[in-house]
């Protein structure tokens, strides 16, 4: 099918992490464990990170094999400088390259009071321009930022006029979808489906396929508008496809039963275009129990 925006890639600046450790040398690197680092036994306690950042010149969330500069590794490589550090801080999200944040979660952690206070204290000033450390947090005994969030939500962001102000986070439409054919076609994609056709082919996992999509909604105003998607879990550029696919129906090339049958296929070849990542946010990480960001241990 004709595409409806231009294949994109992500900018990045081609700058390499210069750590102490290469990624290999951690624990967890592939993030799959559930410690935060330091066992709750150990008296540690743990920390939630809060942070946003502009994922344009990065490799994505995840350290990258040969030191690529990624929003991981710059946590890392501050964190090093502060407390002893031996397995890595996981993320809420494992954002791809170019994909934004402003509602990432990490965790960690660290052995004491006094680097719980210097962790709050400098952390912050020691991010690059394009990251922002929201909030350093106690959380509760055993939290860890990817397997104890319940949903995530993502925007995935439009204009359809050209502003320079806009580029590097939406999308640029080249002409005015229809937005009751593209949110007549989300009301079938909320509820408990197999979402097999909805992920990239090289990462599906078999038995690993259901999420729980909460809430899918399309907002317009004027020149710019959203898709805002919330579930217990997203498969590997599920956001991106679901974008691509959507406007092939604001475009009139998909009917409005399109998610329907796309669930009952599960093939990613009936899907549409993987949507490009610029236009892509993570806004939020939902938990259980929020942390306490006024306690000291």
């Amino acid at each position: 099918m004709a595409r409806d925006y231009p294949r994109v890639s992500a900018t990045t600046s081609g700058r390499r992490w210069s750590g102490a450790r290469p990624a290999a040398s951690f624990k967890c690197v592939n993030e799959q464990s559930t410690s935060s680092g330091l066992s709750p036994e150990s008296g540690g306690t743990v920390l939630r990170l809060t942070l946003a950042y502009d994922g344009t010149d990065f490799h994505g969330w995840q350290v990258q094999p040969g030191g690529l500069r990624t929003v991981q590794g710059e946590i890392i490589r501050a964190l090093e400088r502060l407390v002893p550090l031996d397995s890595i801080p996981p993320g809420a999200g494992r954002t791809d390259a170019g994909v934004h944040a402003s509602g990432q979660v990490s965790s960690l952690c660290v052995a004491s009071a006094g680097l719980v206070a210097r962790v709050k204290r400098a952390l912050p000033r020691m991010m690059p321009p394009d990251v922002a450390i929201r909030e350093v947090a106690v959380a509760q005994p055993g939290f860890h930022a990817r397997f104890s969030a319940r949903a995530r939500r993502y925007r995935y962001r439009f204009c359809t006029s050209r502003d320079p102000f806009l580029r590097r986070n939406h999308l640029l439409l080249t002409a005015h979808p229809d937005l009751e054919a593209m949110r007549a076609a989300l009301v079938p994609l909320v509820g408990d489906h197999d979402c097999t056709s909805l992920c990239r082919t090289a990462s599906l996992e078999p038995g690993k396929t259901l999420c729980r999509i909460q809430r899918a909604e399309l907002v317009f105003d004027g020149e710019t508008g959203y898709l805002e998607i919330q579930a217990d879990r997203f498969l590997h550029s599920m956001v991106r496809i679901v974008v691509g696919t959507l406007l092939e129906v604001g475009r009139g090339r998909r009917g409005v039963n399109t998610f329907t049958e796309l669930i009952e296929a599960r093939d990613r070849r009936q899907a549409g275009a993987t949507a490009p990542p610029h236009g892509l946010c993570l806004e939020e990480v939902i938990y259980d129990q929020p942390a306490d960001a006024g306690q000291e241990s």
